[in-house]
């Protein structure tokens, strides 16, 4: 087992950053975090300091620019970045390459694979996703090098996009699930992630009621930090190479993520919280 996890590092660019060492270290690909509190940023407001929200559609240029101070500091063009268009109620895994560039624009949500999991051996391609509470997972094989991440909400957990997932390294690059090594990120803790009796009975039903703290509240709380690290060990994983940030929480750590519970919503019922950025990339 990894002594640590992560540290926060300054890049080439003096952009601050989640440096992900269980990853890093194995010297075949890189992973990194944002962090919100970041004086480089040009977020505002409740998306501030620091947002990873690249889409157009929102209108938020200066979550762009902030992204593409992400994109400078990995030394990645953001033409090469693939990003995932978020389905939060889907186990789709997607295998993408060199040709999912072709017509693709990080900035339009139309093109984005449809998808919540991506893995790809192409040394060309650096993997984005974003999240706001959710786990987002992220994969390297060293043996056969190939790097992955998904973005797991609840939802997906259940309906199995981490088995998808690692299914997708096996399937097409002959991965053993033992040699991965995985990454949980941080995501909404058990203190604040209280659910209803319907959502707590859906994880009973899948087996994880262990997970489920029904004493301590007025109503049922989830780890999902922990659902996610049992699945991982059923899909066949070395609970060694497994690494969960468990001291973290993006509902009480604010100055370091967004949360999608904790930001404001408008009149119109809309979340206007910024987004966590997440990127796995090779070596090269």
């Amino acid at each position: 087992m990894h002594n640590k996890i992560y540290e926060i590092v300054e890049m080439p660019n003096g952009l601050k950053m989640m440096a992900l060492l269980p990853i890093n270290e194995t010297g075949i690909a890189k992973a990194y975090c944002t962090i919100r509190d970041n004086p480089m940023g040009y977020s505002e407001g409740a998306c501030g300091p620091f947002s990873c929200n690249i889409y157009k559609k929102f209108g938020l240029e200066n979550g762009i620019k902030d992204f593409e101070l992400c994109c400078n500091a990995l030394n990645v063009n953001p033409n090469h970045v693939i990003t995932n268009r978020l389905t939060a109620l889907t186990n789709i895994v997607r295998i993408v390459d060199t040709n999912t560039l072709n017509g693709y624009d990080i900035y339009d949500e139309v093109n984005a694979p449809r998808a919540d999991g991506l893995i790809t051996n192409s040394t060309d391609i650096c993997l984005f996703n974003y999240a706001a509470d959710c786990a987002i997972i992220m994969f390297v094989d060293p043996q056969n090098q190939v790097i992955g991440s998904l973005h797991a909400s609840w939802k997906g957990s259940l309906l199995g996009i981490i088995e998808n997932e690692v299914k997708g390294f096996k399937d097409n690059y002959g991965s053993d699930p033992a040699d991965l090594i995985a990454v949980v990120m941080p995501s909404i803790s058990v203190e604040y992630f209280e659910v209803g009796m319907d959502c707590a009975e859906q994880f009973v039903q899948a087996g994880f009621s262990e997970f489920i703290d029904t004493t301590s509240y007025e109503k049922p709380h989830i780890d999902l930090s922990k659902v996610n690290q049992a699945i991982l060990i059923k899909c066949g994983l070395n609970k060694d190479h497994i690494h969960v940030i468990d001291d973290l929480c993006t509902y009480r750590d604010e100055k370091t993520f967004h949360s999608f519970r904790r930001g404001p919503i408008d009149e119109e019922g809309r979340h206007l919280n910024g987004m966590n950025g997440y990127f796995v990339k090779f070596n090269n």
